[in-house]
């Protein structure tokens, strides 16, 4: 999850200047969709500085006939940091039932990080988060407290 890593510094570029540390790369040079994946892309401009890097076995990857499961999209997009004025807007009641449901989502120390802005939520959990607040009655536009933008990788 991001903001979860460690970081393994690479060539200070601004597409990749913060890669998380152990993060496999792709070096499958023949893949349709290497010019558009992060672990592809982040492979080729590794320095020699770096002694050891991660990769996704090309003869595991070889054995795979559809849609490479391990893609990601070198597109950044837009996390969510915090929710503190949604909490503070909520009656009650809402906040007697929608706390639960995010605990359950997320776990509780997950939660608590997430709604203080400590843990990014990705595109898919800010979803999830939207999701059980409407369940509960919460009018739109649900807007969290901060947006940064980044690759989800």
């Amino acid at each position: 999850m991001p903001g979860d890593n460690k970081i393994m510094k690479t060539k200070e570029i601004d597409r990749f200047s913060e890669v998380p540390q152990d993060y496999p790369l792709c070096i499958n040079y023949q893949c349709p969709r290497a010019s558009t994946c992060l672990r592809q892309l982040v492979a080729q401009e590794a320095t020699d500085s770096i002694k050891f890097l991660m990769i996704i076995n090309p003869k595991h990857q070889a054995t795979l006939k559809k849609d490479c499961p391990y893609y990601r999209s070198s597109t950044k997009v837009r996390f969510a940091k915090g929710f503190m004025n949604i909490i503070e807007n909520l009656t009650q009641k809402q906040i007697r039932e929608v706390i639960p449901q995010l605990i359950n989502r997320f776990s509780e120390r997950t939660y608590y990080r997430i709604r203080k802005g400590e843990r990014l939520l990705s595109p898919a959990e800010q979803q999830s988060v939207v999701n059980i607040l409407k369940k509960y009655g919460v009018a739109e536009p649900i807007v969290f407290d901060d947006y940064i933008e980044g690759y989800e990788w």
